[in-house]
C-alpha cells in the first residue's frame, strides 16, 4: 500500500516520496482555462494547501511531478512564470502592530528569494514595489497564490478590532489591482468570504468557485475517488471489524462523507479519511484539528438551534456575501464545515439553499465537544446525565431533575454562563441529542415554537424553558406552562401519552414543574 499524505501539503514531496495523490489536476486545469482571478472558500484540514501548492509546482513547469496526471498532455511546459506564494497559516494576528510585522516577514523573504531589496516603507508601497521588481527582473508576469487569506480577519472575528484588520488587509489585497499589469494569475483560498472586506472589495473580478457546481469536488474526494484509490484501505479495515466491503463503504459514507456546495455531489472530508486509513479505526478527529478559533471562540449563547441541529434555509446572498457585521450564525457554521449545502431551491423568490449538518464525524464533534469544552464533563457523564433527566421527567420527579441539572450545569464558571433562557436550552438540547434521545428543537406548531420537544416510546415530553434574575421561579414555571397550553403544542400528538413540563432559572436557582395528562383512550 502506498504512503498515506497525511499533514503533507507540499506537491513536490509528495510526488518525489511516492505518497498517494489524489488526481485533481482535471478541476485545476479548467480553473485556469475559465479565468485568471480565482477565490476558493472550503473549511479547514480540506486540502486547500495542497491545492495552492499544486498550482505552485504547475506555473514553476515541474513537469516530471505531474506525469501520468491528468494535465501532463494539456499543459504548456515551456512556459515558466515567477511565483509570489503567500501563506497567512503561521503569522501573529494578535494585534495590529503584529499583522504589520507578519506583512513586512512576508514581502521581505519573497525578495530575498529573488535576489531584491526593497526600499519603500509603508506595506501596500513595499509589496507594489516588490511586484514591479519581479517582474523587470524576470521579464515574466507573475502568479500570485494566497493561503488562508482571511486568518487575521477570522481570528479577530469576535474581537472589537476586527474592522481595523479588514482596512489593513483590505490596502495590502489593494495592491494587486493597481499592479494588474505585472501578474499573469491569481488564487486565494480561506474558510470564510466576506463581502466588503478585503480582497473582495479592493480587487474587481474575482471568481468566487466556492458554490459553482463543476467545481465542488475540487478538494475532498468524491466516492469514486475514494473507492478507485483507497481499495487496499478500505478491505483493511473491512477484516479488522469482520464486515463486508459494501458495509464498510457505507460506515466511511456515514462517517467522513456528507460535503457539498452544490447540493448534490457528495464528498469526503479528506483529512479525517487519511487518518481513519491510517489507524485503521472509525476515529472522530475532526473537532482538534479542523475547528477554527472563530467557532471556538463564537459564544455559545448566540447559536440558535435551529441552526445547530436540524436543516437550515438561507438565501444565496446570505451564503455567497457575508459581512462580519452581520454574519448569519447557519453561514458561520457552514464556512467552518459544521454545516453543508444537502439542496438547492431555485424560486421566483431567488435562489435558497437547505443546510444540515454533514455527517456522524461532525456531528458527534459539534454536541460532544462544545458540551465539553463549556461544562468540562466526560462523555460517558454526559450520556449517564441525560438518561437520567429523560428517566425523572417521564416520572416527574423534579427534585431529581433538578438534582441532575444541577450537577450538569455546575462545572460551568458564572462568567461563561448565558444571559438568556437560550443559553440553558442549548446545553440541554445538546446534551439529550449527543445521547441519541429523540429531542427536537423549537417545534413548529400552528400558533407557536415549542422549545423541546422529546419523542420517546408511547411518549410526547414538551419542554418549555424560562430564565430571568428579576421574575420569581413559580411565576416562570406558571408562564411556560401556560405558553403551553395556550399555544397547543401537545395538539399534533395524537394517540400518545403526553407531558408537559417547565424548567426555569434564575441566577443559580433551578425550578422544575412535570404535568403528565391522562393516557389517550
Amino acid at each position: 500500500m502506498q504512503k498515506l499524505p497525511i499533514g503533507r501539503q507540499d506537491f513536490l514531496t509528495i510526488r518525489e516520496n511516492n505518497y498517494l495523490y489524489v488526481d485533481k489536476t482535471k478541476y485545476i486545469y479548467e480553473m485556469i482555462k475559465n479565468g485568471d482571478i480565482n477565490f476558493l472558500s472550503r473549511p479547514r484540514r480540506f486540502g486547500k494547501s495542497l491545492l495552492v501548492n499544486t498550482l505552485k509546482e504547475l506555473f514553476k513547469g515541474n513537469r516530471e511531478l505531474f506525469k501520468g496526471l491528468y494535465i501532463y498532455d494539456k499543459w504548456n511546459w515551456e512556459e515558466e512564470y515567477p511565483i509570489i506564494h503567500i501563506d497567512f497559516g503561521d503569522g501573529d494576528y494578535t494585534s495590529i502592530n503584529n499583522l504589520k510585522d507578519t506583512l513586512i516577514d512576508i514581502l521581505d523573504d519573497i525578495a530575498e528569494n529573488f535576489d531584491i531589496e526593497l526600499k519603500r516603507i509603508t506595506i501596500p508601497k513595499r509589496f507594489g514595489e516588490l511586484l514591479k521588481k519581479i517582474y523587470n527582473k524576470t521579464e515574466k508576469k507573475i502568479v500570485v497564490l494566497v493561503d488562508e487569506y482571511d486568518k487575521p480577519i477570522t481570528n479577530n472575528l469576535t474581537k472589537n478590532n476586527v474592522k481595523e484588520f479588514q482596512e489593513r488587509l483590505g490596502d495590502f489585497y489593494e495592491v494587486l489591482k493597481t499592479n494588474d499589469q505585472y501578474i499573469k494569475f491569481i488564487f486565494l483560498t480561506g474558510v470564510s468570504k466576506f463581502a466588503k472586506v478585503s480582497v473582495f472589495s479592493k480587487l474587481n473580478n474575482v471568481d468566487d468557485l466556492t458554490l459553482i457546481d463543476e467545481f465542488n469536488s475540487i478538494c475532498g474526494y468524491t466516492q469514486k475517488e475514494l473507492e478507485d484509490n483507497f481499495h487496499p484501505f478500505i478491505q483493511r479495515l473491512a477484516d479488522k471489524f469482520q464486515i463486508s466491503y459494501l458495509d464498510t463503504l457505507d460506515k466511511l459514507k456515514s462517517f467522513y462523507n456528507g460535503y457539498s456546495w452544490n447540493g448534490k455531489e457528495k464528498i469526503y472530508n479528506p483529512y479525517s479519511t487519511l487518518l481513519c486509513f491510517k489507524h485503521n479505526e472509525f476515529g472522530e478527529e475532526w473537532f482538534n484539528t479542523g475547528t477554527p478559533h472563530v467557532l471556538a471562540d463564537y459564544p455559545m449563547g448566540t447559536y440558535s438551534l435551529k441552526s445547530i441541529a436540524e436543516p437550515s434555509r438561507v438565501t444565496y446572498n446570505e451564503l455567497k456575501n457575508p459581512t462580519t457585521e452581520n454574519i448569519k450564525e447557519e453561514v458561520l457554521l457552514f464556512q467552518t464545515g459544521y454545516l453543508t449545502v444537502d439542496n438547492i431551491e431555485i424560486a421566483e423568490r431567488g435562489k435558497f439553499y437547505d443546510l444540515k449538518i454533514p455527517n456522524f464525524e461532525v456531528e458527534t464533534a459539534l454536541y460532544e465537544n462544545l458540551i465539553a469544552q463549556y461544562s468540562k464533563i466526560s462523555y460517558n457523564d454526559i450520556l449517564d446525565y441525560a438518561n437520567k433527566l429523560l428517566k425523572y421527567t417521564i416520572e416527574a420527579n423534579c427534585t431529581k431533575i433538578k438534582e441532575t441539572l444541577g450537577d450538569y450545569l455546575s462545572p460551568i464558571p458564572n462568567d461563561l454562563r448565558g444571559k438568556d433562557e437560550r443559553y440553558y436550552h442549548t446545553l440541554i438540547f445538546m446534551l439529550l441529542y449527543t445521547a441519541k434521545i429523540h429531542v427536537h428543537s423549537e417545534v413548529h406548531s400552528y400558533k407557536g415554537n415549542a422549545d423541546l420537544i422529546i419523542e420517546e416510546d408511547d411518549y410526547v415530553i414538551i419542554i418549555e424553558f424560562k430564565q430571568s434574575n428579576k421574575s420569581s421561579i413559580n411565576y416562570m414555571i406558571n408562564e411556560a406552562l401556560e405558553q403551553i397550553e395556550k399555544q397547543e403544542y401537545s395538539r399534533q400528538y395524537k394517540n400518545k401519552k403526553i407531558i408537559k413540563g417547565a424548567i426555569a432559572f434564575k441566577n443559580i436557582e433551578i425550578g422544575c414543574r412535570i404535568i403528565k395528562e391522562n393516557n389517550p383512550k
